[in-house]
């Protein structure tokens, strides 16, 4: 009997160290499902905190090619103004081109009436000239009548100082034009 009890024993210390073995396996078991499950748990946080800021990284490239499209709209209206600015200074430019071109048709066209003043004057200068000369020369007729017809040569005198006011209008209108 003695031995069946120490059989007994020791196979109850056997079972009791396998028990207390067991009991730390489940233990280290359950610790490592706890770490397991923390590892995941902070895992899956990571995971939604990436998803976050993937999400933000994509609204930001939307608001930067929001904002893209506006610049390029805004450069393409820029590019508009800047070829309709340059349209005006070329019609501005052509337009002086003709205004200078009529400037100077007038300029010499003013010359030409200039002359032809000079020329007027000159023309009368000489006819009082001659009639001086020739009213010189010319014995008087007893008479108020007889001879050459004085009222003739008045009516000639005045006719070319009409001329000649008329000529000397034409060049002050031009000189007002230019």
């Amino acid at each position: 009997q003695a031995q069946h009890r120490r059989d007994l024993e020791e196979e109850l210390r056997d079972l009791s160290n396998q028990v207390a073995a067991l009991g730390r396996n489940l233990a280290e078991e359950r610790g490592r499902s706890l770490a397991a499950g923390g590892a995941l748990r902070a895992l899956e946080i990571a995971v939604g905190g990436a998803q976050a800021r993937v999400g933000g990284a994509c609204r930001a490239r939307d608001r930067a090619c929001e904002r893209l499209r506006q610049q390029q709209e805004a450069g393409h209206l820029l590019w508009a103004e800047l070829e309709a600015a340059r349209a005006a200074q070329a019609g501005a430019e052509l337009r002086a081109q003709e205004a200078e071109s009529q400037r100077r048709a007038r300029e010499a066209e003013l010359e030409q009436l200039r002359q032809a003043v000079a020329a007027a004057q000159h023309a009368r200068r000489r006819a009082e000239q001659e009639r001086d000369d020739m009213a010189a020369h010319v014995p008087h007729p007893p008479s108020l009548t007889g001879g050459r017809d004085p009222g003739g040569l008045q009516a000639a005198l005045a006719e070319l100082r009409e001329h000649n006011r008329a000529l000397q209008q034409r060049l002050q209108q031009r000189q007002a034009q230019v």
